[in-house]
């Protein structure tokens, strides 16, 4: 056999090996989804957002699991990890093909990206072997940290203030990148432990997240909030990039994927997700419905401490006014970031009132050493909906009030921020709640309430 026709066939055998071995893991998300589906009993649409997108679809589900949500998401990071590390290992093999190889643990564009790869062709010139053990310069370690500090504050002034776009280029390409680069460049040359490359990641990120407060880019609050899955991508990348500095030959390859985030930055921007998130309580309340109905249109402020969401710094309501009544009344929502303009939907007083969000308060208030930041995730990335409260008697002269509230998420990866966005909206209707069954049992232990409720004024007062 020719040196040609072995090389044609050894070339040809690697790249369907590969393509083989990308697909299966890249599919395996698409059967984790169908069959997280078909546990819920819940229709799957096997459309293009399916395709294209798959793990999206498992955080869109209304009422999903915080288990069934950290496990498809566990699952999704191991995918990743596991898709780029055998990606890279295809392009040291062919010399080229670095930024496809990153490009390969982002959904949507990983398909396309690993196509590209597998068919590629074997370009790489003999080179010089590296030599082993050779001290690096004294100046290496820190030209690995400032570069993962700077793309770190490119990658935000990038994606969040140019393109308003909060998904998986900024919260998952990013930090991956972040210890990639670093991890890469401190040990170039050199062979760093373990625990030395992950301390250069680590202080890059710290600079980073220095920088972003400084430069009035962020607020500490949203760095702590996605800090777990930074420290966990940027330890992924920062180990990659270490391997990866022992084995290629071409020192740009790990830098080609910077040039591929502001691609995958547009398609954030372009593909927002609607992520619903549907919050159900109820609680029984030792007043009859008039009491409650009255608590629920009184003027009056929320006294219940607002708890883990008030020391984050997120929005919880903190007063009420209905301005008329009847159905299109207006209702005034102060918020700890504002005021919501409201509409009421439904007013059928000691039965069911429900209204609307029309204009709404940020939905959070950053820490930050400055008096305002103007942050683009503060407001249209959060939205409520319509708000419903249920009253209904039971035995003994009781109430049972349930609530229902709609939000829609627009920030990815939905199965990181969904969580945590349920979290806080739970622990806030709790908290409004429990007001409201105090305060209507308090109006229901005095005289006048026994005797008959004050009805609601024409002007959001309550008479009573």
């Amino acid at each position: 056999m020719s040196p040609l026709l072995h090389r044609l066939r050894t070339e040809v055998r690697a790249s369907i090996l590969y393509a083989l071995a990308a697909a299966a893991l890249i599919l395996s998300q698409h059967a984790i989804v169908f069959l997280a589906f078909r546990a819920l009993g819940m229709p799957l649409a096997l459309d293009d957002r399916f395709w294209l997108f798959p793990i999206r679809q498992l955080a869109m589900l209304p009422g999903i699991s915080p288990l069934v949500a950290v496990g498809g998401f566990a699952f999704c990071l191991v995918i990743s990890a596991a898709l780029a590390r055998l990606s890279l290992r295809r392009a040291d093999r062919l010399g080229r093909g670095g930024g496809l190889a990153l490009a390969t643990m982002v959904p949507t564009v990983q398909v396309a990206a690993a196509l590209a790869l597998a068919l590629l062709w074997q370009r790489r010139a003999d080179s010089e072997p590296r030599r082993v053990g050779k001290p690096a310069p004294p100046h290496q370690l820190a030209i690995g940290i400032s570069a993962g500090t700077a793309l770190i504050v490119a990658a935000v002034a990038v994606s969040a203030l140019t393109m308003g776009a909060y998904g998986w280029g900024l919260f998952v390409a990013t930090p991956f990148l972040v210890g990639l680069i670093t991890g890469f460049l401190v040990n170039r040359g050199a062979d760093r432990s373990a625990a030395e490359t992950f301390g250069a990641v680590a202080m890059a990120g710290l600079l980073g997240t220095i920088a972003l407060l400084m430069l009035a880019l962020e607020g500490l609050m949203c760095v702590l909030l996605i800090a777990p899955l930074a420290v966990v991508l940027a330890g992924i990348g920062g180990f990659i990039g270490r391997a990866a500095a022992r084995r290629l030959a071409d020192p740009r390859q790990p830098f080609y994927g910077v040039a591929a985030l502001p691609l995958i930055f547009f398609v954030d921007a372009a593909m927002p997700p609607e992520i619903p998130i549907v919050t159900h309580a109820d609680v029984a309340i030792a007043a009859p419905p008039e009491a409650v109905w009255a608590s629920l249109t009184a003027d009056r402020p929320v006294t219940e401490a607002p708890g883990l969401v008030g020391l984050a710094g997120l929005a919880y309501p903190v007063a009420s006014r209905i301005v008329g009544t009847g159905e299109g009344a207006r209702r005034i929502g102060r918020f700890s970031t504002g005021t919501a303009d409201e509409r009421i939907t439904i007013w059928q007083p000691g039965r069911t009132l429900a209204f609307r969000v029309v204009r709404q308060p940020p939905a959070m208030e950053e820490m930050s050493p400055y008096r305002k930041l103007h942050t683009p995730h503060l407001v249209g990335y959060f939205d409520t909906g319509e708000t419903r409260f249920d009253l209904a008697p039971l035995p003994g002269g009781g109430t049972r009030l349930t609530t229902r509230a709609d939000h829609v998420l627009r920030i990815d990866p939905g199965l990181y921020w969904a969580p945590i966005a349920r979290r806080a909206i739970g622990q806030n209707v709790d908290r409004v709640l429990t007001d409201v069954r105090r305060d209507a049992e308090r109006r229901a232990k005095t005289p006048r309430q026994r005797a008959g409720l004050a009805p609601h004024s024409p002007h959001g007062q309550s008479l009573a």
